[in-house]
């Protein structure tokens, strides 16, 4: 595979079936919730899709994390929807000349209105009713299918079960919108969409992503060039070995070691770049992984157990009962920091444990 530098950043790797499956989902008018950890590709899989079907589609998308309330959310969603028909930062420009906005765009008054209408609605319960709905409504005045992906979804419950509970009541009336949830929280998205007792139960398919397959990471390493430059054999194997197939970290290690090769002058990847490229990696991430470790240390034995999931020989856990440990390996696993095979979901933190032990 040749590439360029730039061509990198937004690659997919493998992930054929996912595709497949969530396009075919889209299709079929089917809700879909993405669960994966931080930095599997949950959001780069979604944006690839949505890039691919956005002359069939209104694209509507919502970052829920830049949300710090409800209002807030509802004016990120009501952006995000004139967005979808090429109108940037229209909350800005409605607040400060809604005349100048409609002087400046070939559209129509009553476009403008739906939106403006919103903005000037006082009662927070009124305006999530009626933003909740507006995508709908905007996607049947355009006479088009919509897709809404909300991206880390499950940070929804800090506005409590009630405004999810909304949620769900006007989603399950819309015809003409296919919405699309993505989450890094194993835990709460697990609660969200597979708790019979919440809202959203059985209202999406699920998918879980895991790590590359192995097949994949070889057929992408296979005769890889960047801008002329090729990986040694050593490198590949090093890269590979590193990244344990994690999608984030393949890339990573790819693109350090290429600039490792450049700033060396060489012009092949070796083993010496990819060191210096887990250096650079784990330098760059240090104060990450001191914060990840501080949190998985600060309750009894929840440090030690992961240590030991780590592969690092900890004797016994005097005191620590067998009930205790299991909690602890279940908090782990809803925390996203290992997965249901019980490993380490983020193979340089695993490292930095390792290096730091």
């Amino acid at each position: 595979m040749r590439l360029n530098a730039g061509g990198l950043s937004t690659l997919i790797i493998g992930r054929n079936i996912e595709k497949t499956t969530l396009k075919t989902y889209i299709e079929l008018g089917q809700h879909t919730a993405i669960i994966a950890p931080r930095r599997y590709g949950k959001t780069t899989l979604i944006d690839a899709l949505l890039e691919d079907v956005k002359k069939e589609y209104l694209i509507i998308k919502v970052d829920v994390f830049s949300a710090a309330s409800i209002r807030e959310f509802c004016y990120l969603l009501i952006d995000a929807v004139y967005h979808s028909i090429g109108i940037v930062g229209f909350i800005k420009d409605a607040k400060d000349n809604v005349m100048d906005m409609l002087s400046r765009l070939n559209i129509e008054a009553s476009e403008i209105k739906l939106g403006f209408d919103l903005l000037r609605e006082a009662d927070d319960n009124e305006l999530v009713k009626k933003t909740l709905t507006f995508t709908e409504e905007f996607a049947q005045k355009h006479d088009k299918k919509a897709i809404v992906f909300f991206d880390e979804f499950g940070d929804l419950i800090k506005f409590g079960d009630d405004f999810i509970k909304k949620m769900r009541s006007y989603f399950q009336k819309h015809k003409q919108v296919v919405y699309i949830f993505a989450g890094s929280q194993h835990s709460v998205m697990n609660g969200i969409f597979l708790n019979k007792e919440n809202a959203f139960f059985n209202f999406a398919s699920l998918m879980e992503l895991d790590v590359l397959k192995g097949e994949e990471v070889s057929e992408f390493l296979k005769d890889l060039e960047i801008n002329g430059v090729a990986l040694l054999d050593e490198a590949k194997n090093s890269i590979a070995t590193i990244s344990k197939n994690h999608p984030f970290y393949l890339i990573k290690l790819v693109q350090e070691a290429y600039i490792a090769a450049l700033l060396s002058q060489k012009n092949i990847i070796d083993l010496v770049c990819v060191e210096s490229a887990i250096k650079k990696i784990m330098a760059d991430n240090w104060a990450f992984f001191e914060s990840e470790w501080r949190k998985l240390n600060s309750k009894k034995y929840k440090g030690l157990l992961f240590k030991e999931l780590c592969g690092i020989d900890i004797g016994d856990l005097n005191g620590a009962s067998s009930s205790y440990k299991s909690q602890i390996i279940k908090e782990l696993m809803n925390e996203s920091i290992i997965n249901k095979e019980k490993k380490v979901t983020d193979p340089f933190l695993e490292l930095w444990v390792v290096t730091q032990s």
